[in-house]
């Protein structure tokens, strides 16, 4: 392994990997600190919806200028039923929501972010290991 690690393939590799991870973890960090900027509301579970292995809930919400919007969300933290009160975060533009997610969806943000954190140290890792001058017997 030690071998094949230091070779240019290897060496490209674990560049590629750190790269990779590092971007991701960067992305997963922006995209939750965005959410957290978006505006909030409470709303109220109208349908809980099952797609293969995952879950989705249809949530009605007011808006600040009293319009009522239903969406269709992800659940990501703990399951919701008809009739829950939920806390809705939304991105508005022009007067309209362009995008929305449930306040406990930073769960899926913390898990992937870590994921993304222990292959980003592996990578670091991996390139040490790599570059690392060869010893010299003695």
């Amino acid at each position: 392994m030690a071998n094949s690690l230091k070779s240019r393939t290897g060496r490209f590799m674990a560049g590629v990997v750190l790269v990779g991870a590092i971007a991701g973890l960067v992305l997963v960090i922006r995209s939750s600190a965005e959410q957290r900027s978006w505006a909030g509301t409470e709303g109220t579970v109208q349908e809980r919806i099952r797609s293969g292995k995952s879950f989705s809930v249809r949530v009605e919400y007011a808006l600040p200028d009293g319009a009522r919007q239903e969406a269709t969300l992800s659940e990501n933290g703990p399951a919701r039923h008809p009739g829950d009160r939920v806390t809705v975060r939304y991105d508005l533009e022009d007067g309209r929501v362009v995008d929305a997610a449930l306040a406990d969806n930073d769960q899926a943000h913390w898990v992937t972010g870590g994921m993304l954190g222990v292959v980003a140290l592996g990578g670091l890792y991996l390139n040490f290991r790599a570059w690392a001058s060869r010893r010299r017997p003695e």
